[in-house]
């Protein structure tokens, strides 16, 4: 803190991010009207010319800072921005998503105001290729007690339309991370969850805003929804137990957390069935697909996975498929698959 005005770390991290910088130059970052920041920007084994434009970005404003390593993933990526960090808050901006210029000047008041550990705010939620736009808004609270919070968690952040495990409508007190030592997973999806899910538990201070300040972008290419991912199906189930021992160590008691871990797990199941394995970049012939599939089909969670979601019910497609992933019946899959978009494709040409 500097003449009693908190310094700010702001953490980008980048990789192969060349078109989004340059069309768009972290402008709702360089213009936000608090002024006192660190911009630190991790690129993370880029191979287009992040690095550079980068470079160029810091020639501009003395307060980027840039960092570079090895290739490891986004998790890995904000860890070396956290240790680097040296502001008295800390907030996660991604690079292809726009922010109010007002959001950190307004996170500061409210850590001052209220004395918060965490901010939670809300966001817009933009799907270009559908054309689709949402809002995800939260209730104003001002919390100062864990039980409270817990009593609010499950209806209020968990339960939202998009979800609300991200890290970028999350502003932080870096004394609070540092005194738990909270840090990212090294994984290469969904590290944002299961860093937050740490806090929650210790968490007395919070300050839930009803403003919308930040764009979250969901693109049809270039992300991690379409990116082949080797050990996706490892992710998901890792994220399922973070999530189990978050509800154990919080003692939640509320039986919709069941459903809702478990139909998850069952969605990322079939992310890594149907898309995953079939990816082109995943370079498997019909014995390695049938292989990684039984694999899949044969861990001890999506076992149980399989199980509890026998109960619920299912559209036509959804139960043909159950019945497959049951019998671990490999041409089934392809059979249903090869129908099921070939149906598709009928109904976008009538339509």
């Amino acid at each position: 803190m500097q003449n009693n005005i908190p310094l700010v770390s702001i953490i980008i991290c980048l990789y192969n991010v060349a078109s989004f910088l340059q069309k768009k130059r972290l402008s709702c970052i360089l213009q936000q009207t608090y002024r006192n920041l660190e911009i630190i920007l991790v690129d993370d084994g880029s191979t287009d010319n992040t690095y550079s434009l980068c470079q160029e970005l810091q020639k501009n404003d003395f307060r980027i800072q840039l960092i570079t390593k090895t290739n490891g993933g986004l998790g890995s990526a904000r860890n070396a921005g956290l240790d680097k960090a040296k502001g008295d808050y800390v907030w996660f901006y991604d690079v292809d998503d726009d922010a109010d210029i007002r959001l950190v000047e307004k996170n500061v008041n409210w850590m001052e105001t209220y004395g918060s550990d965490v901010n939670i705010f809300g966001y817009h939620c933009i799907t270009p290729h559908l054309h689709l736009s949402e809002v995800v808004r939260f209730k104003e609270r001002e919390i100062h007690d864990n039980q409270t919070l817990k009593s609010i968690f499950v209806d209020e952040l968990l339960f939202v339309p998009n979800g609300n495990g991200f890290a970028w409508n999350k502003f932080y007190r870096r004394a609070f991370i540092e005194k738990y030592g909270f840090r990212f997973g090294n994984q290469r999806i969904q590290q944002d969850e299961g860093f937050n899910l740490q806090f929650y538990p210790l968490l007395n201070n919070v300050y839930i805003s009803s403003e919308l300040l930040y764009t979250y972008y969901i693109y049809n290419s270039g992300n991690n929804r379409s990116r082949y991912i080797t050990d996706r199906i490892n992710i998901y189930i890792s994220v399922f137990n973070q999530f189990q021992s978050f509800i154990t160590a919080w003692n939640l008691q509320d039986k919709r957390l069941k459903e809702y871990t478990y139909k998850r797990l069952y969605s990322g199941m079939e992310a890594s069935i149907l898309f995953n394995t079939f990816h082109p970049d995943a370079h498997k012939n019909r014995s390695e697909q049938k292989k990684e599939i039984q694999n899949i089909l044969n861990k001890r969670e999506i076992i149980q996975c399989l199980d509890f979601m026998r109960k619920c019910p299912m559209g036509i497609e959804q139960k043909l498929f159950y019945q497959v992933y049951k019998r671990k019946s490999f041409f089934g899959l392809i059979f249903y698959k090869a129908l099921f978009r070939t149906l598709r494709k009928i109904k976008n040409i009538l339509s």
